[in-house]
């Protein structure tokens, strides 16, 4: 008989032990239970000093732009984390189905993908807009989020045992401090909600003796790891540049000696403030993955390119095509991965700010690094090409390129313990 069924699982609801608004939130989990591993953190959100404005969540993570690092410790053991882990999930967003972001995640976490072709003036168009954020918790949009979302380690086991195992496990949240980052408009000050952890346990002696019995004793995960290669900027905002080639190669020590899966990089300004006009944050802002002119990637991992020639030949739709290939489909449109498209306002509503947003570098590495060389060219516009006022800070800005691997990762559970290592 399934254990939800026959009364064995309960619902249980934590409060924080440790709460600061804007900073961080602690939950405890203790007690002789077993608790089932389908973590969610409820009551996410946001209010707002003045609700004038009109403001929305991120428009591509939600309510999950909030969570800039997460961690599930045992004691001073840290079993899983992941840093800057707002930007990785809000392209796990994309990773779900256009529909799915529609009818789903728009209601659950409060993003605003999910688009849809409109009958009246044919463009893309979000036909279910996102909720507007409010002055009272009563009021405003909270958001339900899926812990597994952001600890991969979750997903690889069904259960996490207090009573034997894992004794003084907790669950620590930091939140992101960035207003261009949480919201669509910085003009009036945002405050966090105090989140509660809503879980499933078991606590039935019975149960629990049976269930440490079957419990496996190795589970393999891949842990997200987060490093930055700082791209300088090409020539200051406003000076009568030519157009030139920048290149950047950087050693990346963040993975070294570790087992490394797929690659993803997300680029965002090093000055968030291009990323909004006035006091309005543009489309995504700063969160998504901006696009640059002529763009060419490549990984040297233990003296050897992954990629034949210089790399990715500088076409946008091959590099959304590499990513598809490691992370599969994407729910992307007209635009989302140029810089520049003529017309795209006819195409997309808000076609302008939507260009250029989400245009992410993917691969499948799959090697254990001793030594990793990432290299990034691009082209700088010179102010006496068409369009230059919108594309010379695009492509001559100082840029933050985002690196987040999969890193493989055991968690060795035995008699006298367990051990987490790598691979």
């Amino acid at each position: 008989m399934s254990l939800y069924s026959n009364g064995t699982i309960k619902s249980v609801i934590i409060d924080p032990t440790h709460y600061r608004a804007n900073v961080r939130a602690s939950f405890k989990l203790d007690g002789e239970r077993i608790y089932k591993s389908d973590l969610k953190l409820a009551n996410v959100g946001l209010t707002i000093a003045n609700a004038a404005n009109d403001n929305v969540y991120n428009k591509l993570a939600g309510a999950g732009a909030l969570i800039k690092r997460i961690s599930l410790l045992d004691g001073k053991t840290e079993l899983d984390s992941c840093n800057e882990c707002h930007r990785y999930y809000g392209f796990e967003q994309l990773l779900d189905r256009n529909a799915g972001n529609e009818s789903r995640n728009r209601y659950l976490n409060h993003n605003s993908q999910g688009l849809r072709t409109s009958e009246q003036d044919k463009k893309a168009v979000n036909l279910k807009p996102a909720a507007k954020l409010a002055v009272t918790a009563a009021a405003t949009p909270q958001a339900l989020l899926d812990v597994r979302d952001f600890l991969p380690l979750l997903r690889n086991m069904n259960s996490l045992d207090t009573s034997k195992t894992f004794m003084n496990l907790r669950l620590e949240v930091e939140f992101e401090t960035d207003a261009k980052l949480l919201s669509s408009d910085v003009e009036h000050a945002v405050t966090t909600l105090e989140p509660v952890l809503l879980c499933d346990v078991i606590e039935d002696p019975n149960v629990i003796a049976a269930m440490q019995k079957q419990m496996p004793n190795m589970i393999q995960f891949n842990k997200i790891e987060h490093d930055v290669v700082n791209v300088p900027a090409a020539a200051a905002d406003g000076s009568a540049v030519t157009a030139a080639v920048q290149t950047v190669s950087k050693k990346v020590r963040g993975f070294d000696n570790k087992r490394v899966g797929r690659l993803l990089a997300a680029k965002a300004y090093s000055n968030a403030n291009k990323s909004k006009t006035a006091d309005a944050v543009d489309d995504v802002g700063n969160l998504g993955s901006i696009a640059g002119y002529d763009e060419v990637f490549n990984i040297r991992v233990n003296g050897k390119n992954l990629l034949t020639r210089k790399g990715n030949d500088k076409a946008p739709n091959q590099r959304l095509a590499m990513v598809v290939d490691a992370y599969g489909d994407m729910a992307s449109y007209f635009g989302s991965n140029l810089i520049s498209i003529k017309q795209n306002d006819a195409l997309v509503t808000d076609g302008v700010k939507k260009t250029g947003r989400l245009d992410y570098f993917g691969i499948v590495v799959n090697d254990e690094i001793n030594d990793l060389q990432f290299s990034y060219d691009r082209t700088s516009l010179a102010t006496a090409n068409d369009n230059a006022a919108k594309q010379q800070v695009k492509t001559n800005a100082a840029i933050d390129i985002h690196l987040y691997a999969e890193v493989a990762k055991t968690l060795t559970i035995n008699p006298n313990g367990y051990n987490v290592a790598y691979v």
